[in-house]
């Protein structure tokens, strides 16, 4: 039997979810009428989600209104009590007038941007969302945990339900791209229980807030469609028969790498002919990106990076097999051994067009470890973590093939971790290390991936799960997990092709973990931050790095450069803390929509203590892990596709991002 602990407040302090209101506006725009703040804030406002039944009237007391869609969100401007109701004058924006008043009761205070998304259903079972608390938690409990959920599930997803039947709705089969079907799941309350097989799972009330609910105060969700699944089978079948797969080689082509590049050619020109035999010559496309080193600081080796061949191209075989004849390892030597590979990650990452392929890969080829962050011959600035997060936001895996080589022998463990990080997926990893840099096994591994995409394309395009000649050890572990990601992609493209939409349940019960296989995360945690607070932050950080560089001089004044860059950025700078800030939680820097977060920030927690008793080398790596971060927000920025605008589009600074709960400092 499994315990249950702790209260609403402390499971979602578990949850890590943020506070996350609007900033104030710019002085320019400082008379306009504002939301009124949070309670104890100086910057947060506070905002409703609409019950069912809400009525948008002109004045508080009417009753002649527009009914409003379930769970819209409303910034509250006034509040007012008339003939003993309460009443909330609100607007979708954060500036203006206000657009007209709901009575209090009709609405749900949303203290919380929570951004409970459902994670790939790929390798664990499909949430059920839940009418009863009690119902979920005792099956949760239960010893049968397993076999109940099974049973469940097996109701759930037929099209007549008993009244009184325990589910109110299922997670979609496949997954939903919140990119194109916007949706949100605020949590109205959460517990969190100890499950026997030694994990924890939190019991979440959540609410279902889409792009296109159907207003009325009497909207209920459809009535479950009779669809058989021969009928649902033959949709995904027709979508996956256009599923087209883009495999990108990212090649180190600097000086020891020549007999690789023949090699990869050798294997690619043998895959193609089995995609022409397959008939596939339409459905598969490579493209080709180079890396060396910085032309400027190194004369003679040409480029950093360079796109030999696109993915549009690439559908073409026989002009990809002539473009990449065009790659060519330097003659002219590199500044160290480690090789700026993430240049070339990102150049395929944003430069190239994935759009039309279900199937997206990229298969980096190298001899040395990467320059991450800091390091002084990087161009990108990121870190491991932030590259594999745009990467999975564009739902591309990352394959790494790692020659071994003698010559890189102490480079090997340094190189091998940040790599394995790099190609991380749920219970595994893409990475291969080819031991001694041997070149009959670098080129067995990178015909058996080539071969495994292009089977993949070929059975998924005709309904089938992908198959394959297993091979022993490595490479037969990292075959496994490219069915994984395989199965993933499907899911990921079947959402895409047949526009899959969350659940139309208004309010239910749901667990973040499948009792079948509790150690894949069914839920994905991101953050709703505005382009004015991810500015901020941006601003935030440069100024705490600026002044951790000063201070690594004059380790003292390192608090005091804080407080006097927190004063100049803030939009109000009576907010700025006085007296002897001892944490950065306390100089005002950050914006409130970090301070108290419910999460372990390893910024807000450090201390002018902490940071005395660091080492030079120990106030670097912080500060470098800032600067890091500091990129991978103007990548963020710079990312059009997946900014999502709530009010739509008043306020230019109200369109909102989806951070990752791992990409706050």
């Amino acid at each position: 039997m499994t315990t249950r602990r702790g209260s609403a407040t402390s499971l979602l302090v578990g949850l890590a979810f943020v506070m996350a209101g609007l900033l104030p506006a710019s002085p320019a725009a400082a008379a306009e009428p504002a939301p009124l703040l949070m309670e104890g804030k100086k910057s947060l406002y506070q905002r409703v989600l609409t019950r069912p039944g809400a009525i948008l009237v002109a004045q508080p007391g009417a009753t002649e209104g527009k009914a409003q869609a379930p769970f819209t969100i409303f910034y509250v401007f006034e509040r007012k009590v008339v003939d003993g109701a309460s009443w909330l004058r609100v607007a979708t924006a954060s500036r203006g007038n206000g657009d007209g008043w709901i009575r209090a009761d009709a609405s749900i205070d949303w203290k919380q941007s929570i951004v409970v998304a459902f994670a790939n259903p790929a390798g664990r079972n499909r949430l059920v969302l839940y009418k009863d608390r009690k119902f979920l938690t005792d099956l949760m409990e239960s010893p049968e945990a397993i076999k109940k959920s099974d049973a469940v599930m097996a109701q759930a997803v037929l099209p007549n339900r008993p009244a009184d039947f325990p589910a109110m709705a299922v997670e979609p089969a496949n997954y939903i791209d919140f990119t194109k079907n916007f949706y949100l799941l605020p949590i109205l309350d959460a517990d969190e229980i100890y499950l026997a097989s030694g994990f924890t799972s939190r019991l979440l009330k959540v609410a279902s807030v889409t792009a296109e609910e159907t207003a009325g105060p009497a909207a209920k969700p459809p009535p479950a469609t009779k669809t058989t699944a021969a009928a649902v089978q033959k949709t995904a079948d027709n979508a996956l028969a256009k599923f087209d797969t883009g495999v990108v080689f990212v090649v180190d082509a600097t000086t020891s790498m020549d007999p690789y590049i023949e090699r990869t050619r050798s294997a690619v020109a043998k895959i193609s002919g089995a995609i022409r035999t397959a008939g596939l010559t339409n459905r598969v496309a490579f493209g080709l990106t180079g890396f060396r080193d910085d032309p400027k600081a190194v004369p003679g080796i040409e480029y950093l990076t360079r796109t030999f061949i696109d993915l549009h191209e690439g559908r073409d075989l026989d002009k990809f097999a002539a473009k990449a004849a065009n790659l060519t390892a330097t003659k002219v030597s590199s500044r160290r051994f480690s090789e700026d590979c993430f240049a070339g990650l990102i150049e395929a990452i944003n430069k190239m067009d994935w759009s039309g392929f279900g199937g997206r890969y990229i298969i980096l080829i190298t001899d040395a470890g990467p320059r991450p962050g800091k390091d002084p011959f990087a161009a990108t600035g990121l870190d491991t973590a932030g590259l594999r997060q745009l990467a999975a936001d564009k739902g591309i895996a990352i394959y790494v093939v790692h020659l071994l080589t003698p010559a890189g022998k102490n480079d090997h463990e340094y190189a091998a971790g940040q790599y394995k990080e790099l190609a991380a997926i749920p219970q595994g990893n893409l990475y291969y290390g080819v031991q001694a840099g041997d070149i009959n096994k670098f080129g067995q591994a990178i015909e058996t991936l080539s071969a495994q995409l292009v089977e993949q394309v070929n059975q998924v395009s005709k309904g089938k799960s992908p198959t394959r000649k297993a091979e022993p050890g490595d490479l037969g572990r990292l075959q496994e997990n490219s069915e994984r990601v395989a199965t993933a992609m499907k899911l990921a493209y079947l959402g895409r092709a047949e526009g899959t939409k969350a659940p139309p349940v208004f309010e239910a019960w749901m667990a973040d973990r499948d009792p079948g296989n509790a150690s894949v995360p069914a839920l994905e945690v991101r953050i709703l931050l505005t382009k004015n607070q991810l500015s901020d932050l941006q601003d935030s950080l440069k100024a705490i790095i600026a002044a951790g560089e000063k201070g690594q001089v004059s380790p003292q004044t390192f608090f005091d450069q804080i407080k006097s860059a927190a004063a100049t950025l803030s939009r109000t700078p009576e907010q700025v803390a006085k007296g002897n800030a001892r944490s950065l939680a306390a100089t005002g820097l950050l914006g409130e929509y970090l301070d108290g977060l419910p999460y372990k920030s390893k910024v807000m927690n450090v201390t002018q203590d902490m940071w005395l008793s660091w080492s030079v080398g120990e106030q670097q790596s912080f500060l470098d892990g800032l600067e890091a971060k500091v990129k991978l927000y103007q990548q963020f920025h710079d990312d059009v596709d997946r900014w999502v605008v709530l009010d739509g589009g008043r306020v230019k600074g109200d369109a909102v991002y989806p951070v990752p709960l791992d990409a706050l400092p």
